[in-house]
This record gives C-alpha cells, sequence and structure tokens, in this order.
C-alpha cells in the first residue's frame, strides 16, 4: 500500500513541535502511514513499518515519515530471540529527514511489552522522535509487604494481596539490585521513608505459608529496624535480555526525541556509545494501576532516563525537560560524562537519587522540584551510604 503524502512544501508547520527542527528543504514531503491500517500494531507489523522507512529513506533521505498509532491498547511482544520489540537499528534518515512514531495521547494509545525483552532497541539510531504514548508491562515488577518480624539477617513480611510475591520478581542472574526500603504506609500514596531508612539488600526469599515470606539479608548479623506493620517496599532489579529487558536501550546513535511518553512498569532507558543529543520532553515515569485499592509504593525495580553510563564516552548536548518522574526504583533520571539540561522536572520518591550526574558538573539544573529524594554530582557515580545525606 503507498503511504499518503501529505504535504510538498516545507515541513516546519508539520513537525516543528514534534522534531524541534525545522526543515530548509523546500523538495522534502512528510509522509504519514498508520502503522494499524497498513501494518498492524504488534511487533511484526512495527517491524515490517520501520523496515519500509529505512528503505525510503535511502532513495529519499531528506523525507519526514510519520508512522501513526491509534488510540487503543496493544500488544507488542517480540520473540525472545529478538533485541527489542521494536528495533530501530540502522535507521537514518538524512540530515533534514526524520522518522516519527507518534501515538494518539499519553493516555490513548497504550503499548504493553514483553516481560523478557528490551521495549525498544536500536544501534546507529539518528533522527528519531518518539511521542504521545504511554509504554507499560504485561506484568508488576515490584512487589511490598508489612513487617512481620525483623531479626538479625532477615525480614519476615505479609505480602500485600494481589502483589507478586519476590520469586516472582527474583531475578536469578544477578547477585546484586535487590533492596528494601521503608514506605508510609498509605492505601492510596505511600511515600518513601527519607529518615533512618537506608537501602537494605536482601539475597533470597523463602515463603512461609499464606502471603509470609522471609527474605534473607545480605549482612547476616544486620538487625533491620522495621517495626510490626510497616510498609516495605521491595525490589528486584532486573537487567538486560531474558530478564526484564530496560524500556529503550540504544548504543550509537545521535538525535533522539521521546515526547510525552509515559513509561510504567519499566521505566529504566539507556542511551550509550556516546549518543548525543538527547531530549526527553513533558514525559512521565510513574507507578501503575493500583492492586485491590492498594497503590504500590514503586514504579518499576528501576531507575529512569540514563544518559550514558559509567564506562561510555562523553555524550553532549542532551536535554531532559518539565518531566515527571514518580517512585523511580533506582535513579529517576542519570547523566554520566554528559553535557545538557534537566530542568522543570517534579521528581519525587526516587529510590535512589532524584538526579544522579557522574562525571557531568556542566549539566545544568534549574527549576527542578525533588520531593524525597536529592541530587548526587559528584565524579564518583555510586552512592553515598545513606541517600538521605543528598538532601542536606
Amino acid at each position: 500500500m503507498s503511504p499518503f503524502i501529505i504535504s510538498r512544501l516545507p515541513r516546519i508547520a508539520a513537525i516543528a513541535v514534534l522534531a524541534g527542527i525545522p526543515s530548509l528543504n523546500a523538495g522534502a514531503e512528510t509522509l504519514r502511514w498508520n502503522v494499524q491500517k497498513q501494518y498492524g500494531i504488534n511487533a511484526d507489523g512495527i517491524r515490517k513499518a520501520v523496515q519500509e522507512a529505512k528503505g525510503h529513506f535511502g532513495k529519499e533521505p531528506n523525507d519526514t515519515i510519520i508512522l501513526e498509532f491509534d488510540a487503543g491498547t496493544y500488544n507488542v511482544e517480540g520473540k525472545e530471540s529478538d533485541d527489542g520489540s521494536i528495533d530501530l537499528s540502522g535507521v537514518n534518515p538524512g540530515p533534514e529527514g526524520r522518522l516519527i512514531l507518534q501515538g494518539a495521547g499519553m493516555d490513548k494509545t497504550v503499548l504493553v511489552f514483553s516481560n523478557d525483552i528490551h521495549a525498544v532497541f536500536g544501534r546507529n539510531v539518528f533522527r528519531v522522535t518518539m511521542s504521545d504514548m504511554h509504554m507499560t508491562r504485561a506484568k508488576y515488577t515490584v512487589s511490598q509487604g508489612l513487617v512481620v518480624e525483623a531479626a538479625p539477617g532477615k525480614v519476615v513480611l505479609d505480602i500485600q494481596q494481589g502483589f507478586p510475591t519476590p520469586a516472582d520478581i527474583f531475578n536469578p542472574t544477578s547477585d546484586q539490585g535487590r533492596f528494601l526500603r521503608r514506605y508510609t504506609n498509605s492505601k492510596e500514596d505511600p511515600q518513601l521513608v527519607v529518615n533512618d531508612n537506608m537501602q537494605i539488600a536482601w539475597r533470597e526469599a523463602k515463603p512461609l505459608g499464606g502471603r509470609l515470606w522471609q527474605l534473607d539479608l545480605v549482612k547476616k548479623n544486620l538487625v533491620p529496624g522495621y517495626q510490626k506493620g510497616e510498609l516495605i517496599g521491595i525490589k528486584s532489579k532486573h537487567g538486560g535480555k531474558g530478564h526484564g529487558g530496560q524500556a529503550y536501550w540504544f548504543m550509537g546513535g545521535s538525535d533522539f526525541i521521546f515526547q510525552s511518553v509515559k513509561w510504567t512498569q519499566k521505566t529504566r532507558g539507556v542511551f550509550r556509545g556516546g549518543f548525543d543529543k538527547i531530549q526527553i520532553l513533558d514525559c512521565v515515569t510513574d507507578r501503575a494501576a493500583p492492586i485491590a485499592g492498594q497503590t504500590p509504593c514503586l514504579a518499576s525495580p528501576d531507575g529512569g532516563p540514563q544518559i550514558g553510563q559509567p564506562w561510555d564516552p562523553p555524550t553532549t548536548g542532551n536535554i531532559v525537560k518539565n518531566c515527571r518522574f514518580i517512585a523511580s526504583g533506582d535513579d529517576a533520571v542519570a547523566f554520566f560524562h554528559g553535557t545538557g539540561e534537566v530542568s522543570g522536572c517534579q521528581i519525587r520518591d526516587a529510590f535512589a537519587r532524584g538526579i544522579l550526574l557522574s562525571d557531568s558538573a556542566a549539566v545544568v539544573t534549574k527549576d527542578n522540584a525533588l520531593l524525597r529524594c536529592g541530587i548526587q554530582n559528584t565524579k564518583d557515580y555510586r552512592l553515598p551510604g545513606d541517600p538521605a545525606e543528598l538532601m542536606k
């Protein structure tokens, strides 16, 4: 089916808001392809649409292609052998071209991804925008429970009704990333307790019958300062392909925009390999829907956007602006060896840091509101012993 051409005029009016880059190429075209009608909104359909877009850019590099995602909820589950449910590898329009994946709205287009692989993946990706959609997972990825007992080297929890057991969220491939923290015991809005509430590492979980579970701690002689009835958030940080994947994982490229995108259940995404000119605008990471009326403590076991990694080359020209990051399971937003700006963001109840700037002292932070989490601006990325120290 031939794509529908909406304009043969300069594309400034058509995509300036979405892409943030005006066109100077009067001969370029803007094309809208309705993914549901032409391909189907599933992993195979989206893969075909992206492949056809790449082929088009090979002939008309400065065109803009808008892949339209209708309102609705769609299962986008790739195969376990895939690197990601949506693979953008090799998308590289010309200097005036762009690929835009556009939903009908953050609360209207919902893409439900596989629990086992990256949602969005790409190597050598250039000039792409994803906008106006909600990305989530089919299953809950965190748990929580009320304290029954705290003793040397262990905590016994009554897992709240409907939440996964610690075994359900356990990542057997890693001996890291499993932690507990205390929250206010609220049904509608549990909040992270700031003082005397360091992350406590756990190593394995044992069923005791019913909803009771014993979590054995890494420090076998540690007696947690938890009181009976207190609410504890439980995370077991997942990771790469095969064990939860990432919300997005990119290696190498430039000029990527997330605009008005919401993530739940899996919130951490990574730009690696010196990927630069990243814009994350008006986006949200948030907790999933309540279970039996109980709002979860955590949005996911992971953090939010990660721009670079400790061992990556520098990255420049990045913007995180007007976002809302709620209850992420690690750092809400992080820069490594980077420059850019974090501004106008609302960040609350991050399990680790609200903003981490690791060897990124040149990143400008302004007009942000952080609640019950702080900013760490150090050369070293490691978390201080007590996250509360970051808020003093």
